[in-house]
């Protein structure tokens, strides 16, 4: 049995971007940054570029980039290193050799399959989602699914990367993280289950996103939070989400400039703050639709937009993530599967590194048990169809078609039985017969994915955190509540 990264790699890619055209973006990116700059609303982070070179206007808080002042700070920034688990059989090496997936977050609704209705988003379907993905073979990453709505909201992000380290042993990616005082908390908690603060910098055991607000701005707390992960190495996705026709030129070309000019900002930010802190180039881009205004997801131009970012990541050498699936589906089902599949497809053969968006569709708002394993079907068919083919004298199989002859069966030789164990075989769908199906109801996708949900649930149990390490986890969320 292959190690768990080993699912993961992949050798088939291919590009929409031509070096040419990546140093176009590049430069007109660094020319941008220059004369015009980004607004930071971070003291600390304004401090420290200052610090290393760049032009700093405080009234304004407007911070223009030097060429040689990026490309400096650019440099310092790590090209590998690993996304470790709780197990150390999960751990995820980035080396541009692999791609995994993660399951999205931002969720402040469930899909209820069986009523077609939807309701709030509690604690529970964190810990549900955790142990769903737990089981999940082709999931790499857990990020909580949903805002819980049960809790008060100082705690809810806390609270929920509490319910996710106790249930999955995979590594943990916090999303909605808006405050430094929740980013201090969340480095104590993963320095509980690593063992130390010192321990969690060089095992990379949870990674957070955080995201610019187009076009070229760096929020006040979030880019703060930022400079806390940098402090304690934990991986920043650096997620620009520029829309393009409304936050964003209507274009491709320049709305991958705003981003990339966003993404290098709080890079070199990072970098002014900590040399050497692990980031990752994490774009989740989209357009706009043109009759309404609206986001639009999983669309053609946002497939191009999100992998094109990646294209940017891999010419500047900082590891990705991407929006690989991020279907504004407003409900669960084909339109969804349609979209992810070629939006994943694409994101992977153009070098994504880590694949986001499992399980939320409408815009990423809407958990649906279902979808989430709709997608991870997407995400192994993907990963077996890219995988690659390895040639050499076993496969090729010489010996054994010559003496199995013209008009021989292959069925019964221990060769065909060895290798058939390789080949993907769908969790959901069994190769019935037409008729097996109708005489078990002529059951649809949804009802077949729904009972998989349930059977998971009932039968899966994670590895637990010790007990001593679970309740000091428990009272670092029950002081940082008081606080």
């Amino acid at each position: 049995m292959p190690r768990f990264a080993d699912t993961f790699k992949v050798k088939t890619r291919c590009e929409l971007l031509s070096i040419a055209d990546r140093k176009k973006i590049h430069e007109a990116t660094l020319r941008l940054m220059d004369d015009v700059g980004v607004r930071i609303h971070s003291r600390t982070a304004r401090t420290a570029l200052r610090r290393a070179g760049a032009v700093v206007d405080d009234a304004k808080e407007v911070v223009k980039f030097p060429r040689d002042v990026t490309q400096s700070l650019m440099k310092s920034i790590p090209r590998s290193f690993v996304l470790a688990a709780r197990t150390p059989e999960h751990d995820l090496p980035l080396d541009g050799t692999h791609s995994y997936f993660t399951t999205d977050g931002c969720g402040v609704a469930v899909w209820e399959a069986k009523t077609r209705t939807k309701r709030r988003s509690i604690l529970e379907d964190i810990r549900k989602t955790a142990v769903i993905s737990d089981y999940l073979p082709y999931v790499s990453i857990y990020e909580p699914m949903v805002v819980a709505h049960d809790v008060p909201e100082k705690v809810h992000v806390v609270e929920g990367v509490r319910v996710a380290m106790e249930n999955t042993s995979k590594h943990i990616l916090t999303e909605s993280t808006s405050t430094p005082q929740e980013a201090r908390a969340q480095v104590k908690m993963a320095a509980e289950v690593v063992g130390s603060v010192e321990e969690l910098r060089k095992r990379h055991y949870m990674s957070a996103m955080v995201c610019t607000i187009s076009p070229l701005v760096l929020e006040g707390p979030t880019t703060e939070a930022a400079m806390v992960w940098a402090e304690n190495h934990v991986p920043v996705h650096i997620t620009g989400m520029a829309q393009a026709g409304m936050n964003g030129p209507a274009t491709i070309a320049g709305d991958l400039v705003v981003n990339h000019a966003e993404t290098l900002a709080l890079a070199c930010a990072m970098q002014a703050h900590e040399r050497g802190a692990p980031l990752m180039y994490g774009s989740v881009l989209s357009n706009m639709d043109p009759r309404t205004g609206s986001y639009v997801g999983g669309s053609p131009e946002s497939t191009v937009l999100c992998a094109a970012a990646v294209e940017m990541a891999n010419y500047c050498g900082i590891p990705n993530s991407t929006g690989g699936m991020g279907s504004s589906a407003k409900v669960p089902g084909v339109q969804a599967c349609i979209e992810n599949t070629i939006s994943t497809m694409t994101s992977v053969l153009t070098g994504g590194e880590v694949i986001n968006g499992l399980g939320v569709p409408d815009g990423s708002t809407l958990l649906s048990y279902e979808q989430l394993l709709f997608d991870h079907e997407i995400a192994g068919m993907t990963l077996r169809t890219l995988g690659g083919v390895k040639v050499d004298e076993e496969t090729l199989a010489l010996d054994l078609i010559k003496k199995v002859g013209i008009g021989g069966s292959f069925l019964g030789q221990k060769h065909t039985m060895s290798h058939i164990r390789d080949y993907y075989v769908q969790m959901l769908w069994r190769n019935e017969s037409f008729d097996e199906v109708v005489g078990k109801g002529g059951m649809d996708s949804m009802e077949t994915a729904n009972g998989r949900v349930e059977s998971i649930l009932r039968e899966h149990k994670p590895v637990p955190l010790g007990s001593s390490t679970t309740s000091r986890i428990a009272q670092i969320v029950k002081d940082f509540g008081k606080s």
